[in-house]
C-alpha cells in the first residue's frame, strides 16, 4: 500500500481546528471570484520585492505513513524586520469587531505557511499577518504577530499528530479502492446491444479529457454502462472522483442501485448522495442557526466524529444512512453530505452542485475539478435548468414582507425594501402575472445593492435575534 499522502495547509488545519456552529461561516462567507478579486487588489499594492501565491510544501513523517503538506500563502513580503507570511481573508464583519483571537482557524493557516518558510530559511523566528477587507467598504485591517521556530515546530506537530488517525482511515479508503477497482467486472453476465460501446466510449473519453454527448435508446442501461467505465476511470493516475449530475430523484437512485450491484460483486469505494436542503432538515423551517436548531449549534465540534464513523462502517451514504448517522452524531445531515464529499469518489445530486453559479460546491477548486469526472444524465434537461439558474426573478412580496416585518427596527432596511417596491410598481399589470425584463433598469439595480447591503449587515450582525 502506498503509505504517502498530499494534502493542502488549508484543508489539514481545517479538520483540526474548525469548531462551532455552521452559522459561524457566514460572518466571512464570500463567493469564488468575489474572493479572488479581493485578494487580487491587495496583492497589487506589494512592493516590488514582495511575493504572492507563493508555492510551500513540507514532508512529515508519521509511524506508518508520511503526509505532505502544501499550499499556496498569499503573500511573502520583504520587510527591514525580516520577511512577513501574509494571508488576506475578505469579511462581512465590522473590522473593529476582529483581533487576533477572533478566528483561530485563519491563525492555523497562516501558522502552517510560516513554519514551512522558516524550516526552509532555517530561521528562529518569523512574523505572521493576517489582512482582513471588509467586503462592503474595502476597508482593510492587518494584525501582526510574531511566532518562534520552536512555537511553530511544536503546533505543526501536534496538527499532524492530531490529523494523523483520520488519515489512516483515508488511507485505508484508498487501499481499498486501489485493490478492488482494477479487479472489477462489468456487473452483469453480458453486454446488452450498445452497453459496450458506450462503456468504451466512456472510459477512452475519460482518458483522453474530452467532452462526450451521448445518446442512446431508454433500456439499453445507460446507468451502469456510464457509471461502470467511469470507476475503471478512477485507476489512472489523474483521476480521484466522480460527479454523476441528475435532475429527478429517481434516476438518482438508479445510480445508487448501479453502485451496490457494483458493490456486490467486490467494489470497495466510498459514495455520497446529496439531498436539498428543504428536504434533507430536521426542522420544521430551515434556519441554520444555534438558538434555532440543535443540529448546528456547536456542528464543527462533531462533525469530526461522525465523519470517521460513516467512513468506517459504511461504503454507500445514501439519504437514510446519512439521515441516520445525522441523528447518532446531532449534526446537520445537509452540511454533512456536503462534508463526505471531501473524501467520497463518487457524489450523487443534482445539477445545481456544479452548475448553478449561486449554489454550485465552492469546495471543488480548480485543481479539483480536473480530477474529476463529470456524468450528466439526460443532459437536455440542462437547457431549461440553465434559463432558471442564471435568470433572476423578483417578487414584490417579499420585499413588502421583509419592510413589514422590521418596520421600526431598521428603518433603512424598511426604507429600501419599500424602495423597491416601488420600482417594481411600474412594470405591474393586471393582465401579466410575470413581467420579462430583457435589462435591469439602473435605480431598480441600485436599490436591490442597496438592500443586499444592508440585509448582509444585519444577518451578520442580528442573527442571534431569530430573526433573519
Amino acid at each position: 500500500m502506498d503509505t504517502k499522502m498530499t494534502i493542502s495547509v488549508r484543508d489539514l488545519v481545517s479538520y483540526v481546528y474548525r469548531t462551532g456552529s455552521i452559522d459561524e461561516r457566514f460572518q466571512t462567507n464570500t463567493s469564488l471570484v468575489e474572493g479572488t478579486a479581493i485578494h487580487q487588489e491587495v496583492q497589487k499594492k506589494y512592493k516590488e520585492k514582495d511575493e504572492s501565491e507563493v508555492f510551500m510544501e513540507y514532508e512529515f513523517h508519521q509511524e506508518g505513513f508520511s503526509l505532505m503538506v502544501q499550499g499556496r500563502c498569499d503573500g511573502l513580503l520583504d520587510t527591514e524586520e525580516g520577511p512577513v507570511i501574509d494571508e488576506i481573508k475578505s469579511t462581512a464583519r465590522d473590522l473593529e469587531e476582529i483581533d487576533d483571537t477572533t478566528y483561530p482557524l485563519y491563525w492555523a493557516q497562516a501558522k502552517g505557511y510560516a513554519f514551512i518558510y522558516a524550516t526552509q530559511e532555517e530561521l528562529q523566528n518569523i512574523r505572521v499577518q493576517l489582512t482582513y477587507v471588509q467586503k462592503k467598504t474595502k476597508e482593510k485591517k492587518r494584525i501582526l504577530r510574531t511566532f518562534t521556530y520552536e512555537e511553530l515546530h511544536q503546533f505543526m506537530k501536534d496538527t499532524v499528530s492530531e490529523y494523523a488517525s483520520y488519515a489512516r482511515i483515508l488511507l485505508h479508503i484508498r487501499e481499498q479502492k486501489e485493490k478492488t477497482v482494477p479487479d472489477l467486472n462489468f456487473p452483469f453476465p453480458s453486454y446488452r446491444d450498445g452497453q459496450r460501446k458506450l462503456a468504451g466510449s466512456v472510459y477512452r473519453t475519460i482518458e483522453e479529457k474530452r467532452n462526450l454527448f451521448a445518446q442512446a435508446p431508454t433500456g439499453i442501461g445507460k446507468t451502469i454502462s456510464t457509471l461502470f467505465p467511469a470507476i475503471k476511470a478512477l485507476q489512472l493516475d489523474d483521476m480521484e472522483r466522480i460527479y454523476y449530475l441528475t435532475a429527478k430523484t429517481i434516476t438518482r437512485a438508479t445510480a445508487e442501485e448501479a453502485l451496490l450491484k457494483m458493490g456486490e460483486t467486490g467494489l470497495r469505494l466510498r459514495s455520497v448522495t446529496l439531498t436539498a436542503k428543504d428536504k434533507i432538515c430536521f426542522q420544521e423551517e430551515t434556519i441554520c442557526q444555534p438558538e434555532y436548531c440543535e443540529f448546528a449549534d456547536g456542528y464543527y465540534d462533531r462533525i469530526n466524529g461522525a465523519i470517521v464513523d460513516i467512513l468506517l462502517h459504511e461504503t454507500q451514504m445514501t439519504r437514510s444512512i446519512i439521515e441516520s448517522y445525522a441523528r447518532k452524531h446531532k449534526v446537520c445531515p445537509f452540511e454533512f453530505s456536503l462534508d463526505l464529499t471531501d473524501v467520497c469518489d463518487v457524489i450523487i445530486g443534482d445539477y445545481n452542485y456544479i452548475f448553478d453559479p449561486r449554489v454550485s460546491l465552492k469546495r471543488l477548486m480548480p485543481d479539483r475539478k480536473k480530477k474529476t469526472a463529470l456524468l450528466v444524465d439526460e443532459s437536455h434537461n440542462l437547457v431549461e435548468r440553465a434559463r432558471e439558474m442564471y435568470s433572476a426573478s423578483v417578487t414584490k412580496q417579499s420585499y413588502e414582507s421583509v419592510a413589514a416585518e422590521w418596520e421600526g427596527e431598521e428603518e433603512n432596511l424598511v426604507k429600501v425594501a419599500d424602495a423597491i417596491g416601488k420600482d417594481l410598481d411600474r412594470f405591474y399589470s393586471p393582465k401579466e402575472e410575470f413581467i420579462q425584463l430583457e435589462q435591469v433598469p439602473g435605480e431598480l439595480e441600485e436599490n436591490i445593492e442597496r438592500f443586499l447591503a444592508e440585509a448582509e449587515a444585519l444577518f451578520t450582525g442580528e442573527y442571534g435575534r431569530g430573526k433573519v
